[in-house]
C-alpha cells in the first residue's frame, strides 16, 4: 500500500511543482517585460527630446539670424528646405513679422493649404504671444486640422524689441511614424495621448481590453501633458506555457490512470495466486504455520513425520530424524530413564490432561525444557496407526515465571518501604485484596478484616483530596482502575498526608487577604493624594482667572469684553477640573484612557499659558521648538497636558533656586518623529542643578522638594505607559535634567484595539 501511495503522492507533488513553476516563470517573465517596456519608453521619450531640441536649435539659428539681418528670404528658404526634408513630420517652416503676418517661408502658396492650421488660429496666437512675452521657444497646444499637428513658435528681437518669429508645425502622426524605430513598432502598440487621454496619434490606435501591458511617459519638449504610451496585446509565451502546462497535467492524469489500473491488474492477479496457493498448500501452510512441534510415531514406535516446527526444536533434519526408534537422539544422557518412561508411558495408552514434563537436548548439546502432550492417531478411515505429540519449548515460560516472582517479591518491598499508604480493592464488593505497612498503620480493619473503615476515595472520582472522619487528618487520594492477578477489575489507591500543606496553604491565604486589603486602602490613599495634587492646577487657574475678572469688572470703564473672556476661561478650568477627576478615576480603576486625537502643539500651549505667572516669579523662559508638521496621535488630551504641566512646573521650580548668573533659567521644549519606532518623542529639558538618584525618581511618595507628595512623576509615567508610551529622564548636557516622553503614533494595532 505504501509503495502505491508514494507514487500517488510523488505525481501529486510534480502536479504542484510544475504549476508553482509556471507561474513563478510567468511572473519573472511579466516583470522583465515591464522592465524592458519601461526601458524602451525611457529611452525612445529621450530620443525624441533629442531630435525636437535639435530641430529647435536650427530654428532658433534661424531666428538669430533674421534678428541679425543675416539671412535673406531666400537664404531662409533654402535653410527650411534642408530642415523639412531631414524632418518629413515638418509640415511649414515660416516666419512672421510682429503683428503676426507670414512674410515668407514654405511651403510657398498663394492661398494658405488648408493642412496649415491657420495664423489667426485662438491657439497659435496664444503660442506666439506667448512665445514674444516669454522671450522662448513655445509650443502650441494640438491642432486638430486634417491631422493633428503641434506648432513651435521660435521668438527673435532687434535690439531687445519683438521683430517677429519662426514659426514650425508638426504632424504628430508622421513625428509618431518616421521616429519610432521599427522594433519599437513591432514590439508594442503606440499611440500619442492629451492631457485628457484622448488618443491624438494614430487615429486607429486603441487600447484593447486584452493588452496585458500598457504603460504611458511624458513626450518632452513637446508639453502640454502630451504622452506616449505602449501596449502588448498578448502573450506568445505565457500561451505557450498554458498548453504546456496543460499537457503536461494531462500526461500525468494519464499516468495516474494507468498507474490505478495496474494496481488493480496486480490485485486481481496477487488473489488469484494466493487463492491458488492456498488451495495447493493448505496442508503444509497449516503445519508449518505452528510453532508447535508436531511429531507422529507409528504402532512399532518408529518415528514416521515431524513439522518444520519440531526439527527447528531440535536441530535435526526431518531427513535424520524420520525412522528413528528409541532411544532417540535428542534424549540428553542424564535424562535418558525419564525420557524412556515417558515414551514407554505413551506406547502404552497413558495420556494425561497436563501432559509430560521433560527435558530434551539440542543438536549443539544446549538443554530445554518441553512440555509433552500425547494422543492416538486415527486416519481418515478411522484406524488406529500410531501415536502423535505436540511439544511446546516452556523454558522461557519457566524464566519468566521465576523472573515474575523475583520481581513480585521486589515489588512488594518497595511498596512496604513507601510512605505513601497504598492498598488494593475489589472493585464490586469493595474486598480489600492488597495494603502496604504505610496503609495498615494509618487505617485499622474492622473486626472480620474484610473491608476497609476508611472508604477514603468516592466512586466516580480519579483523584481527591478527603478528610479521616477518625483522625481529622487530610489525604491526597490517587485512584486507578486495574487488572488484578486473577483479572478481575480492581482500584488502586494511593494516598498521601497534605494536612500540613493545607495548612500552609490556608496560613497563605489569610496573608494574601490581609495584603490586598492593605493595597486596597493604599491604592485609595494615592488615589485621594493624586486627585488633590491633580486638581490643585485647575483650581489655582480659576482663582487667578476669578480675581483678574473681577479687577476687569472693577475697572472704570468695566472691561466687560476682556472679563467675558476671562470668564470664558474660568468654566474651562472648571471643565478641565471635571475632566481630570474623570481621568483620575479611570486611571484608579486601571481602565484605558480616552481615545481621542491629540496635537503636540495644542497640548503644549495650555500648560505654557498657565504657567506664565510662575514662569514671571522664577524670571525663566520657556523656549518651544516644535518643527513643522509633526503628525498626530491618539491619547487623553487632558491626561497628556497634565503630565506637560507637572514636568514644565517641576523644571521651573528646580531653576527658581539658582542664581542666573551659573546658568540662563531657561526651559527648552522639542520634539522629533522616530520613523523606525513609529513613535513621537518629546524632550523637556531644564538648565536646574539636575537630580540625584535617578533610580528612585518615580517611586511613590520620593520627593526632592520640602512641599511635595512624591506622587507626580509616578503619576506622570503611569499616565504615558497607559498610553503605550514611556517617561526616561537623563543628564541634560551643560547642565539640568530632560525628561524624554515618548508616545506611539497611529498603528493599525491601536486602531484594531480601540475599535474593540
Amino acid at each position: 500500500m505504501l509503495p502505491w501511495l508514494v507514487a500517488h503522492i510523488a505525481i501529486g507533488l510534480v502536479m504542484v511543482a510544475l504549476a508553482g513553476y509556471t507561474w513563478l516563470d510567468q511572473r519573472q517573465t511579466q516583470n522583465a517585460r515591464e522592465l524592458t517596456m519601461a526601458q524602451d519608453l525611457l529611452w525612445q521619450e529621450q530620443g525624441l527630446r533629442l531630435h525636437l531640441q535639435t530641430n529647435q536649435n536650427v530654428l532658433e539659428n534661424l531666428a538669430y539670424g533674421l534678428a541679425a539681418d543675416g539671412l535673406t528670404e531666400a537664404d531662409f528658404a533654402a535653410r527650411a528646405s534642408l530642415l523639412m526634408k531631414e524632418n518629413p513630420e515638418l509640415l511649414s517652416v515660416e516666419y512672421l513679422d510682429p503683428k503676426g503676418k507670414r512674410i515668407s517661408g514654405l511651403p510657398v502658396y498663394s492661398g494658405r493649404p488648408n493642412s496649415l492650421p491657420p495664423l489667426d488660429d485662438s491657439q497659435v496666437q496664444e503660442a506666439i504671444d506667448g512665445a514674444a512675452t516669454l522671450g522662448y521657444a513655445v509650443y502650441s497646444n494640438v491642432l486638430l486640422r486634417e491631422e493633428p499637428q503641434v506648432v513651435l513658435v521660435v521668438p527673435f528681437y532687434h535690439l531687445s524689441v519683438y521683430a517677429g518669429a519662426v514659426v514650425a508645425a508638426y504632424s504628430l502622426p508622421e513625428l509618431l511614424r518616421l521616429r519610432i524605430p521599427w522594433w519599437m513598432v513591432q514590439r508594442y502598440d503606440l499611440a500619442l495621448l492629451d492631457d485628457q487621454g484622448h488618443v491624438v496619434a494614430p487615429a486607429d490606435a486603441t487600447l484593447m481590453p486584452g493588452s496585458l501591458l500598457t504603460r504611458e511617459v511624458g513626450v518632452d519638449p513637446l508639453g502640454h501633458e502630451l504622452k506616449l504610451r505602449a501596449s502588448v496585446h498578448d502573450n506568445p509565451r505565457a500561451s505557450r506555457q498554458v498548453w504546456l502546462l496543460a499537457a503536461v497535467f494531462l500526461l500525468l492524469v494519464l499516468l495516474w490512470w494507468a498507474l490505478a489500473m495496474l494496481r488493480r491488474r496486480m490485485l486481481e492477479r496477487q488473489a488469484a495466486e494466493i487463492a491458488l496457493r492456498d488451495e495447493m498448500g493448505f496442508r503444509s501452510a497449516m503445519e508449518d504455520s505452528l510453532t508447535t512441534g508436531l511429531r507422529a510415531m507409528d504402532r512399532d514406535g518408529r518415528i514416521i513425520y515431524v513439522n518444520p516446527a519440531f526439527c527447528q526444536m531440535m536441530g535435526w533434519s526431518a531427513s535424520e530424524l524420520l525412522g528413528h526408534v528409541p532411544p532417540m537422539p535428542y534424549w540428553p544422557p542424564e535424562e535418558l530413564a525419564n525420557c524412556a518412561a515417558a515414551y514407554r508411558a505413551i506406547m502404552d495408552g497413558q495420556t494425561p490432561q497436563n501432559g509430560y514434563q521433560l527435558r530434551f537436548m539440542r543438536r549443539n548439546g544446549e538443554r530445554f525444557d518441553v512440555r509433552l502432550y500425547s494422543s492416538r492417531l486415527v486416519d481418515g478411515r478411522g484406524e488406529y496407526r500410531g501415536w502423535m505429540a505436540s511439544l511446546y519449548d516452556v523454558t522461557e515460560i519457566r524464566k519468566e515465571r521465576e523472573a515474575l516472582a523475583a520481581s513480585r517479591k521486589q515489588l512488594l518491598t518497595v511498596l512496604e518501604g513507601l510512605e505513601s499508604a497504598v492498598s488494593v480493592t475489589d472493585e464490586s464488593s469493595g474486598q480489600l485484596l492488597y495494603r502496604n505497612r504505610h496503609h495498615d498503620d494509618l487505617f485499622p480493619l474492622s473486626d472480620d478484616g474484610v473491608c476497609c473503615l476508611v472508604p477514603l476515595m468516592p466512586a466516580d472520582s480519579l483523584v481527591a483530596e478527603c478528610q479521616d472522619q477518625n483522625t481529622g487528618r487530610w489525604y491526597h487520594v490517587q485512584r486507578r482502575r486495574v487488572e488484578w492477578v486473577d483479572r478481575r477489575s480492581v482500584f488502586l489507591d494511593i494516598a498521601g498526608d497534605i494536612t500540613e500543606v493545607r495548612q500552609n496553604a490556608e496560613d497563605l491565604r489569610l496573608q494574601n487577604e490581609k495584603l490586598q486589603h492593605t493595597a486596597r486602602l493604599v491604592s485609595m490613599g494615592e488615589m485621594a493624594s493624586s486627585l488633590a495634587h491633580e486638581l490643585n492646577q485647575p483650581l489655582a487657574a480659576i482663582s487667578s482667572y476669578a480675581a483678574a475678572a473681577e479687577d476687569m469688572l472693577s475697572a472704570q470703564p468695566p472691561m466687560l469684553e476682556r472679563a467675558g473672556e476671562v470668564l470664558g476661561k474660568i468654566g474651562g478650568q472648571a471643565r478641565r477640573a471635571g475632566q481630570i477627576i474623570r481621568g483620575i478615576r479611570d486611571f484608579a480603576a486601571k481602565r484605558a484612557p480616552r481615545r481621542e486625537i491629540c496635537n503636540v502643539a495644542d497640548l503644549i500651549s495650555i500648560p505654557v499659558q498657565l504657567l506664565e505667572p510662575v514662569v514671571r516669579k522664577t524670571q525663566a523662559r520657556i523656549i518651544v521648538q516644535l518643527p513643522e508638521g509633526l503628525p498626530d496621535f491618539p491619547g487623553d488630551n487632558v491626561m497628556l497636558e497634565q503630565v506637560l504641566f507637572n514636568l514644565l512646573k517641576n523644571g521651573l521650580e528646580a531653576m527658581a533656586g539658582m542664581a542666573s548668573s551659573d546658568n540662563p533659567r531657561e526651559m527648552t521644549v522639542s520634539a522629533r518623529v522616530i520613523p523606525e519606532q513609529n513613535a513621537l518623542e518629546l524632550v523637556i529639558a531644564d538648565r536646574g542643578p539636575g537630580m540625584a538618584g535617578v533610580n528612585d525618581l518615580f517611586q511613590p511618595f520620593f520627593t526632592t522638594k520640602p512641599d511635595g507628595l512624591g506622587i507626580g512623576l509616578n503619576i506622570c509615567r503611569s499616565v504615558l505607559e497607559q498610553h503605550r508610551g514611556h517617561l526616561a529622564v537623563e543628564p541634560n548636557p551643560g547642565g539640568g535634567t530632560r525628561f524624554i516622553c515618548r508616545l506611539p503614533l497611529f498603528s493599525t494595532q491601536v486602531l484594531t484595539e480601540e475599535a474593540q
